[in-house]
């Protein structure tokens, strides 16, 4: 009981690290808002205070830091389910090369269409097919055999490759005054463009998504054990594997669609939580959740606030993730030393 008191505990103090940041991202910018003033505008729906804070806070920073909340904590579960599922702590949502197709998409719209709405469908479209693509190269029956894990990252890195390839062939071809350096921005990741609209159409697909993660929490941790251990204890496994591959998918073509190619969050993220918290399968998920988007709100309003110039969201999330998870490599050889 004294464990899973504080278990909880710890939920509770990520839920308060998670306020702050939200208070944070909203408070800080060009245009300062004291935090007082923020929660007055949050509160009494911008009545009677300044009208630019109000809009700053409505029509930009909430959006803003919102959807950054949502992807963070997307990307975060993303990667705990496979690192469970694969039983690797290596794993991570672009593992399975959604984040290719959906890459490939959203410049493919730049190319022949605009910026705007088509990218933000063609990332989402192509990255949904990028998934059906691996499921139907590692073959139907892939989930529910010992050897489907191997077959499903082979697929996936076959599929990453293709569409890395037509990324780059698009961005050959691509206007090298106008559309090239959009392309390349937007493959950095930003959250520049969040609105919303974008809030409204991730919501569902992530939020749905992590729902049915949660759901399947018991057997993540089940398969994270081995496939023979989680069949003597009644779990389907093809069927899990397949609901939480079909979970991660979603959740990553949407954030790609959303706000380009961002990385590292759901390799860093999860170790973080195991090293910091535990793993209990009760509050584990929802713990990986409450870090991922708080680290991804604390990462976003630092890259446009530490210079002149918005540092791109994917070149900050690795510049901090890839020291970060060095020295948690380095932790953990330790800990086998000893």
């Amino acid at each position: 009981m004294g464990a899973h008191s504080q278990t909880w505990r710890a939920s509770a103090g990520l839920l308060a690290l998670l306020c702050l940041c939200l208070l944070a991202g909203l408070s800080l910018g060009r245009y300062a808002i004291a935090p007082g003033q923020v929660a007055d505008i949050l509160l009494s729906g911008g009545n009677g205070a300044d009208p630019v804070a109000v809009r700053v806070i409505e029509a930009v920073r909430l959006p803003r830091v919102l959807l950054a909340a949502l992807i963070g904590a997307g990307l975060a579960a993303a990667g705990a389910a496979l690192q469970s599922l694969f039983r690797n702590p290596l794993a991570e949502p672009q593992l399975l090369g959604v984040s290719s197709g959906a890459a490939f998409g959203g410049v493919l719209a730049m190319l022949l269409l605009s910026d705007g709405p088509p990218v933000v469908a063609g990332a989402l479209i192509w990255g949904l097919l990028a998934l059906l693509a691996v499921f139907w190269l590692a073959g139907s029956q892939a989930a529910g055999r010992t050897s489907g894990t191997v077959l499903l990252i082979l697929a996936g890195i076959v599929v990453s490759g293709v569409f890395a390839a037509g990324v780059s062939l698009v961005k050959l071809v691509a206007d090298p005054q106008n559309q090239l350096p959009a392309i390349v921005f937007w493959l950095m990741g930003s959250l520049a463009s969040a609105n919303q609209e974008r809030v409204l159409l991730a919501l569902p697909c992530i939020g749905l998504s992590l729902a049915l993660l949660y759901g399947l929490r018991f057997q993540l941790m089940a398969l994270s054990l081995g496939e023979e251990d989680a069949r003597s204890l009644g779990i389907r496994v093809g069927r899990a594997r397949f609901l939480a591959l079909a979970a991660v998918g979603l959740i990553t073509a949407a954030s790609v669609a959303v706000c380009g190619v961002v990385g590292w969050v759901g390799l860093v993220v999860p170790h973080l939580v195991r090293m910091g918290i535990g793993t209990d399968h009760r509050s584990f998920l929802v713990n990986v959740m409450l870090g991922g988007a708080a680290y991804l709100i604390l990462v976003d309003t630092l890259s446009r606030t530490v210079a002149e110039v918005e540092i791109p969201l994917g070149v900050l999330t690795a510049l901090l993730g890839a020291p970060l998870f060095a020295f948690l490599v380095r932790r953990i050889g330790r800990g086998l030393e000893h």
